[in-house]
């Protein structure tokens, strides 16, 4: 007989975009092919950006997922903004701030109140990803059944005291990466839990044979996928890349390279408007899956700059449609995949950028060296096909939780005299 899992996740559904949404929502609809009983509790909200309500709440069937939408809470910005800013720049805050701070973020009363009466009925309960108020408090109601699937990045929130008390009250972790389960058992101890990752179909090799340039101009291009957020490092690839272009000589076949970032944002967010101006830059907005997948196998390079990651779903799409990756040095996870796979380069700095970008570019009138990027993106692919064949990260999940619960856990409160949740869920 399966198991009966809960996840909770601020959003949920196909049209959301996010790492962390993708990995819980491919997790839960593999549990739920296989036999287990899955639901998800998310709230209504789709935007993670104003956490609107959009979503009608109430109960539906998603596939074999059984998927229940709650309310976001009214929140008091002039209260959360300060707080979040205070915290990103690495400030300290008294334990009374931490809570104000999560108590307005995203919260939902009727998911917390739900959880109360339900959480028992589970064999476990998922919670991603841990900075949000659905995973601080929604964790906190039955601790003892409660798994985090944190998504954990080496960043100022991660030092937040009520944070760290969350990963030590929780039954334990999945998690994404081996850098990442290093982290947080550096911070916070000896966590139970181990590493699953998310898992992946390869390709039918006619799909990608089919996948056709997107431009109708023939031109060697660096690709970004992802937000265009200082978070993500984006504004350092752009002045990175502005840097190296504008180095080259006039007559460099390289000079024909341009950068094509998809993503939400824009580059006013990053402080960068002038780089709409220029002719070795296209920007685009969301694009269907299937353009996605053009772009991605017909790019010189995937670049992912980005220091926060715990995973990085494009890095194994971009192996499985052909293309190399290019990452930051500064980002364990990202480093660690691309090393194992040997399935791209790195960089730390702009002119080990100008320099492993020129590697990939030389030697090939059309700014491709086919040698070289076959054999990285084949050394990705063999490496995913390896080690997130679903199969594979299935038998880690059962192999992991079935550590988790393993042994009783001593139950303790997280602020003696202070209710952790103001939600309705006490």
């Amino acid at each position: 007989m399966g198991k009966r899992y809960l996840f909770v996740v601020p959003r949920y559904g196909e049209k959301v975009g996010g790492g962390a949404e993708t990995l819980v929502r491919e997790l839960a609809e593999r549990l739920a092919e296989r036999g287990d009983c899955i639901e998800v509790f998310a709230t209504c909200a789709l935007d993670n950006r104003t956490w609107d309500n959009v979503l009608p709440p109430g109960a539906t069937t998603e596939g074999k997922v059984r998927v229940q939408r709650f309310p976001v809470d009214a929140r008091n910005l002039d209260v959360w903004v300060p707080l979040q800013i205070r915290i990103s720049e690495g400030m300290l805050l008294t334990t009374d701030e931490q809570l104000a701070w999560l108590e307005n973020g995203v919260n939902s009363g009727a998911l917390y109140a739900e959880l109360k009466r339900r959480a028992t009925q589970f064999d476990a309960c998922f919670f991603a990803p841990y900075l949000f108020g659905t995973t601080f408090f929604g964790s906190l109601v039955e601790p003892s059944r409660s798994v985090l699937i944190p998504c954990l990045h080496d960043e100022h929130y991660a030092y937040v005291d009520v944070i760290q008390s969350m990963f030590r009250l929780t039954r334990g972790c999945l998690f994404n990466a081996v850098p990442e389960m290093d982290l947080a058992r550096g911070l916070y101890g000896p966590l139970r839990g181990g590493e699953v990752g998310m898992g992946f179909e390869p390709f039918a090799p006619d799909y990608v044979r089919e996948l056709s340039p997107y431009f109708d101009e023939s031109f060697p291009y660096l690709l970004y996928l992802g937000r265009k957020e200082t978070g993500k490092n984006a504004h350092l690839l752009l002045d990175y890349f502005i840097d190296y272009k504008d180095s080259l000589p006039e007559d460099a076949p390289e000079k024909e390279l341009k950068l094509v970032i998809v993503g939400g944002g824009s580059f006013s967010d990053l402080l960068r408007p002038e780089a709409l101006t220029r002719q070795d830059i296209i920007d685009l907005a969301h694009v269907s899956e299937r353009d996605k997948h053009r772009l991605v196998r017909n790019a010189v390079v995937l670049c992912q700059p980005s220091t926060n990651e715990s995973f990085s779903i494009v890095l194994m799409e971009a192996w499985l449609l052909g293309t190399p990756v290019l990452v930051h040095a500064g980002c364990p996870v990202t480093r660690e995949h691309t090393i194992q796979a040997g399935g791209g380069l790195y960089f730390g700095d702009a002119s080990e950028f100008a320099s492993v970008l020129s590697e990939l570019l030389r030697n090939s009138s059309t700014g491709q060296d086919k040698g070289l990027r076959t054999r990285l993106a084949d050394g990705g692919a063999a490496y995913v096909r390896s080690k997130y064949d679903w199969a594979e990260v299935l038998r880690r999940f059962e192999a992991v939780v079935g550590e988790i619960f393993e042994e009783p856990i001593e139950e303790a409160t997280l602020t003696p005299g202070r209710a952790p949740c103001p939600h309705g869920a006490e």
